[in-house]
């Protein structure tokens, strides 16, 4: 059995992979993942600003700041015409099959490694109680697909921002893929404070050692991967798939596959943060006054990270309440908001990347509440999911905002 079968066992396909051409620049074609800077418009403007008339990935996707306007079909559509428009001027070159080594570098992080492949999504599965290699680490939010769904039911490129993590302590794959690695694809900086981003190819037969040490993973780990950012973007593809594969799609179909980045968990420039809440549209003493109730929660003396921190727009304090052993703090604050939700459709919830971000929008409007999580244990991660399933939605983040993926790489959906 060859490299390419090995692999494909695991659910891994080995894509051809599509990169900004010679006449393309990689510094405006390359923007942050779309569900960044969900409420801060000005991010957006910022980057159209940037952008300007290049080609850009910027038109290939909706920002999820945008998702409320009524218009969703509309962008949708839109970014479909642009995938169309790409192919047909020659924007993007392709690759030989294989993969790419990615070598990133941030303001909070001086190196960071991943692998860009694609993963056969028969091989995941994001319902509850999921057994399949590759796992969700986070409840899917089912009214967050559709927007995704609409963009890949008709697009013609598959643009990766989603990022799979795996338990590798003594760093196997990451050392394979090195080895393997050939000649620079892009080398540049980011726009926009997102660092610097090289990238290296990896020819389909240099893959046997990379095989070898996937199959040890899945040996140790009990699963491949877990989903660590985009969710829903993958479960998105994933629900695509099964709609075409119902229609009577070929197996072999493209829709079948899905681009994403492979991290090491154990990697030093991984680092993981909580994802925290604001609450829009609020009397902020009174709903301060109904989750404090709801939790039974008690204003910690200290103010250390173990602790939730409720701001309203003139106070910030820490609650201490009772949390389920094995659990995390998120799981029963979630339910008190869930419960304040469904009786107050007023009012709408945001999740937040950066505590800073969040005084920030609380400062501004005093209809605003703010809840700021504690650190995730990413030594736990795994085995967390083994023994519990996936996390509550929402509940952590890798990195700060800025170092979230940016599209860059492409694949064909169509043959």
């Amino acid at each position: 059995m060859n490299s390419v079968e090995r692999l494909r066992k695991l659910g891994i396909a080995v894509p051809n992979i599509l990169v900004p051409g010679a006449g393309t620049a990689p510094e405006t074609w390359s923007v942050i993942a779309c569900d960044q800077f969900s409420s801060d418009r000005g991010y957006w403007e910022e980057t159209r600003r940037i952008v300007g008339g290049d080609p850009s990935t910027l038109d290939l996707i909706i920002p999820e700041c945008y998702l409320e306007d009524g218009d969703r079909d509309e962008r949708a559509g839109a970014a479909n015409t642009a995938m169309a428009e790409i192919l047909e001027h020659g924007v993007l070159k392709q690759l030989d099959s294989g993969f790419i080594l990615v070598d990133r570098s941030t303001l909070y992080a001086p190196r960071r490694r991943g692998l860009v492949l694609a993963v056969d999504l028969e091989a995941y599965d994001f319902s509850k109680g999921s057994t399949s290699a590759i796992r969700p680490t986070e409840g899917t939010i089912r009214d967050r697909l559709p927007p995704r769904m609409a963009v890949r039911r008709g697009a013609l490129l598959d643009l990766p921002h989603v990022l799979l993590l795996m338990d590798d302590p003594d760093d196997s794959v990451m050392n394979a893929a090195s080895a393997a690695a050939a000649a620079k694809v892009y080398d540049f900086d980011l726009m926009q404070k997102g660092g610097h981003v090289t990238g290296r190819f990896i020819p389909e037969e240099a893959m046997s050692a990379l095989a070898g040490a996937f199959e040890g993973i899945l040996s140790q780990s009990g699963f491949l991967f877990a989903v660590g950012d985009g969710n829903h973007s993958l479960a998105s593809a994933k629900e695509i798939w099964k709609e075409k594969k119902k229609a009577g799609a070929p197996e072999d179909h493209p829709a079948r596959f899905a681009l994403v980045e492979v991290e090491n968990i154990h990697d030093d420039g991984l680092h993981f943060h909580p994802i925290h809440r604001v609450l829009f549209g609020v009397n902020a003493r009174e709903t301060a006054d109904f989750i404090r109730k709801k939790l039974g929660a008690k204003e910690a003396a200290g103010a250390g990270d173990v602790f939730v921190k409720l701001l309203t727009p003139d106070s910030e304090c820490s609650l201490d309440f009772a949390v389920p052993a094995g659990r995390l703090a998120v799981e029963p604050l979630q339910d008190a908001l869930d419960a304040y939700l469904a009786d107050h459709p007023e009012t709408y919830i945001d999740y937040i990347h950066g505590a800073d971000a969040v005084r920030n929008l609380v400062s501004d409007s005093n209809d605003r509440i703010g809840l700021i999580l504690p650190d995730i244990d990413k030594k736990t991660f795994f085995k967390r999911i083994l023994e519990l399933g996936p996390y509550p939605r929402k509940t952590f983040s890798i990195g700060e905002a800025v170092e979230k993926r940016y599209y860059l790489e492409a694949r064909k959906l169509v043959d």
